[in-house]
């Protein structure tokens, strides 16, 4: 009986909205500049082995964080193609750390403490970059609904929250600029493919 209850309450944990800081479901996103959402598409399912070599770490931290694993995973998916793009753990010419990229010269976060491919590095740039930017975009943003202002933290997650500055304009001056559409729209190709 005991067996029965723990695997419906993981089946339930599983099967958990994660939705405190907003849902994808609810975003409309563009996807990338060249090529659109079947551009993103085809990038998150180029990175799909790799990001299923740690889909437990973002599955327990979607968890412990209410927040979507497939907005986790698509991350990983923009920042290091889930770990393949980063040498020795470096990325970015070597001013990043890790499958999410922490930022060593400005996030003031201890990057290298903890593994590049590890859950307590997930941990780290999800308790402490993107739900904080999620949760000041919402705060200066405040006509804007919990997912828009996911959509904004992941922006901000590339550029910083004070250049988030409209909806209509929230990746003007990110990474190609497109990287929260781009990451939204992954994000939900996942949840449409089982990361919820």
């Amino acid at each position: 009986m005991l067996i029965f209850v723990l695997a419906a309450v993981l089946a339930f944990a599983n099967a958990a909205p994660r939705t405190c800081h907003g849902d994808i479901t609810q975003l409309h996103p563009t996807g990338r500049l060249a090529g659109g959402v079947a551009a993103s598409n085809a990038l998150v399912q180029h990175d799909l082995p790799a990001l299923l070599g740690h889909r437990d770490c973002y599955q327990s931290v979607a968890d412990k964080h209410c927040i979507q694993a497939s907005v986790i995973a698509a991350l990983a998916s923009r920042e290091s193609n889930g770990g393949t793009a980063l040498t020795n753990g470096y990325g970015d010419n070597g001013k990043a750390w890790g499958i999410l990229q922490c930022d060593l010269t400005h996030s003031g976060l201890p990057c290298t403490t903890v593994a590049w491919n590890s859950c307590a590095h997930i941990e780290m740039m999800i308790s402490r970059k993107l739900i904080p930017d999620i949760e000041l975009v919402l705060g200066r943003h405040t006509t804007w609904s919990a997912s828009q202002a996911l959509q904004g933290g992941v922006a901000a997650y590339n550029f910083g929250v004070g250049n988030v500055q409209t909806w209509g304009g929230i990746d003007v001056g990110t990474t190609q600029g497109d990287y929260s559409n781009d990451v939204i729209a992954r994000a939900k190709w996942l949840y449409a493919n089982g990361w919820n």
